[in-house]
């Protein structure tokens, strides 16, 4: 059984063994003597320390913890993977020490951490929400802004994820990579909205801004540039998959027509993509080009049909008819093997192993199959052909790296960017910002 006895103390060390000593040596000079004073008293000021009586089986006795001692405890716990022993101590630090301004920032952005690690999104936000009310301009808050919009990205809340991230744009303290980051999240959320021209405009700016000033700054990643690159040929892919082919003929032409210059368009910004060298954006749009080819072909095996080839009657001329199709979309679909052999040879030099490997090793052993001579086309029903063109699912986005530079306390280790008081002379150890 505890009895609290709430003593909060701030410890002050007086040199005053070494003033009496001086007073004493003073009494028995002469005249003549210098007299010298004393030495100034020094004050240290301590963190605060908790004294509580313990009742035990000895009888009641005293433990003390201080501020320090308690949020080193929970940051081991985080780091353990502890989460809900982080939680009741970050908890009990802000209740214990709720006047200590040194640790409450840290610990309410560590406390969230812990929470977005339990996928408890709520909590997580609620947390970093309080760090904005505390205190808005501070640095620290400024990373909790970023923790809050990808919190409310991952509760599949993009209206509120782009306003935090837009937010985040009118702060004087954001460098290159923080505003990267913060046009890509906030492009990101347009996407995902299928607000496809404002997410344009938006990763257009991020890639202007970029560009004023490569020369000057060097972003400390380029994960969140290639989010931009790659969603600006998501874009026009979005676009070509939107377009059916119809009837008449006339139509279908011109619908074939702004297919093919989408897909050149979504083509030539995945490439741009590719090059800029990041491995896992690199795979994600050499498999992109790849299903761009296959997904013009299976737009014609879906595409409606003549009138007069319809009907019981005209099966031999629909047969003729396929068989030509045949012939011209084969062109698409060696052109989408050959891409996704590229991409396969590329990870494998660059040793990658991931989904997107992964995909285009299917991908590619699919379209073996269909360039066999004896491989039965499977075209669609005359009678729905052009009504149900399936949509594939676009793949998953790369995953974000565990922690993102961007100030003294990125490391790279890919461990959670858990906070620290300041000011501190810790070593830079651990990436600065968990990104989800």
């Amino acid at each position: 059984m505890k009895m609290p006895m709430p003593i909060k103390m701030v410890r002050r060390i007086g040199v005053v063994s070494l003033a009496l000593a001086a007073v004493s040596a003073c009494a028995g000079k002469a005249k003549n003597d210098v007299v010298v004073g004393p030495p100034p008293v020094e004050h240290i000021e301590m963190d605060p320390i908790k004294i509580t009586a313990v009742k035990g089986p000895d009888g009641v006795h005293l433990e003390t913890f201080d501020v320090a001692e308690l949020f080193e405890h929970a940051g081991k716990a985080l780091a353990d993977k502890r989460f809900d022993d982080a939680i009741t101590s970050y908890e009990l630090l802000l209740k214990e020490f709720p006047g200590d301004t040194k640790y409450r920032l840290p610990s309410l952005y560590n406390e969230g951490l812990a929470y977005q690690a339990k996928k408890d999104w709520a909590k997580a936000a609620e947390t970093f929400k309080k760090m904005q009310a505390l205190a808005p301009d501070a640095s620290d808050t400024k990373d909790a802004l970023f923790q809050l919009g990808a919190t409310y990205a991952e509760m599949g809340n993009w209206p509120t994820s782009g306003t935090i991230f837009a937010e985040l744009l009118e702060r004087k303290d954001m460098n290159a990579d923080d505003k990267i980051e913060a046009y890509a999240r906030r492009g990101f959320a347009q996407f995902q909205l299928k607000d496809l021209d404002t997410a344009e405009r938006t990763f257009s700016t991020a890639l202007y801004y970029y560009r004023s000033i490569e020369k000057e700054e060097r972003l400390q990643t380029d994960f969140y540039l290639g989010l931009v690159k790659y969603h600006l040929a998501q874009i026009p892919h979005e676009r070509f998959r939107a377009i059916p082919l119809r009837l008449p003929e006339k139509q279908m032409a011109k619908d074939m027509d702004d297919k093919a210059r989408l897909l050149l368009s979504a083509q030539r910004q995945y490439i741009e993509t590719i090059k800029m060298g990041n491995p896992q954006w690199a795979s994600a749009s050499g498999y992109q080009v790849g299903s761009l080819y296959e997904e013009f072909y299976d737009s014609f095996v879906h595409a409606p049909i003549p009138p007069d080839l319809m009907g019981d009657g005209n099966a031999e001329k629909r047969e003729v008819y396929y068989e030509e199709l045949r012939k011209k979309i084969r062109i698409l679909l060696e052109k989408s093997l050959r891409t996704h052999e590229q991409n396969l040879l590329m990870l494998e030099r660059l040793g990658v192993q991931n989904e997107w490997r992964d995909k285009s090793k299917l991908a590619f052993a699919k379209l073996q199959k269909m360039l066999d001579p004896s491989y039965k086309f499977d075209f669609a029903d005359p009678t729905t052909a052009g009504s149900q063109t399936p949509a594939p699912p676009p793949p998953p986005t790369p995953a974000a790296p565990a922690g993102r530079p961007g100030s003294p306390e990125t490391g790279g280790d890919g461990e959670p960017g858990t906070r620290d008081p300041k000011p501190t002379d810790r070593p830079p150890t651990g990436p600065e910002r968990q990104i989800l």
